[in-house]
């Protein structure tokens, strides 16, 4: 039997981002909707899809490292989405090196890090939220360096979203340690984005100043 790592093509060490790309681009190809003529399609996409459900959540992860699959026995997966769904709401940011896909593990010590983190809060069905994208890419690659560019699915993230108090999508916050998350309520063009990020820029750099 393969184990979920090697299926998945990943080494044991691998990040949840690399995870979630090499799943990705496997959905992609042995997706059943794009090999219409194997018989096999359906078995082998739910394999890789399995590995990827335990491997992407932290607890079940450690259980599978420890016990292997013994250990998931109450825990079987066997649904998946359509083949258009990996490829256009699958991880919206995952290719994109300025923007950081948190979760829940990661995200409270990202935004108390002291640095100055704009987080899009999206969900991968929400038409508004592929409307921002290629918006939000462009915001990002003009303040890389300036400060952080977030995102969270809150597809795969939902009690992280919840936590946060986010209840539409997009939601757009500045996180700051030490302060309350400031929510931006303006239009979503780039410039719009841009002095909203820049103002908050400005002030974290007079209080490192005083």
């Amino acid at each position: 039997i393969q184990n979920f790592y090697s299926l998945l093509g990943v080494s044991k060490t691998a990040s949840s981002r690399e995870i979630r790309q090499a799943f990705k681009k496997l959905a992609l190809k042995l997706h059943p909707d794009k090999n219409p003529n194997n018989p096999n399609a359906h078995g082998d996409f739910l394999k890789i899809n399995r590995a990827y459900e335990v491997l992407k959540d932290e607890d079940l992860r450690k259980k599978y490292d420890k016990y292997g699959e013994k250990g998931l026995e109450d825990n079987q997966g066997g649904q998946y989405e359509s083949w258009s769904y990996y490829r256009y709401d699958f991880g919206i940011y995952d290719d994109d090196p300025e923007i950081i896909t948190l979760e829940r593990r990661e995200f409270d010590a990202a935004v108390n890090s002291g640095e100055l983190w704009f987080v899009n809060f999206y969900s991968p069905g929400c038409s508004h939220c592929h409307d921002l994208a290629p918006t939000w890419r462009e915001f990002a690659k003009e303040v890389d360096g300036l400060l952080r560019i977030g995102a969270v699915n809150c597809g795969d993230d939902r009690m992280l979203c919840r936590m946060k108090g986010v209840n539409s999508y997009p939601s757009l916050f500045i996180f700051r340690s030490g302060m309350a998350a400031v929510k931006y309520n303006g239009d979503r063009s780039k410039e719009s984005l841009v002095a909203f990020a820049m103002q908050h820029v400005r002030s974290t750099v007079t209080e490192l100043s005083t």
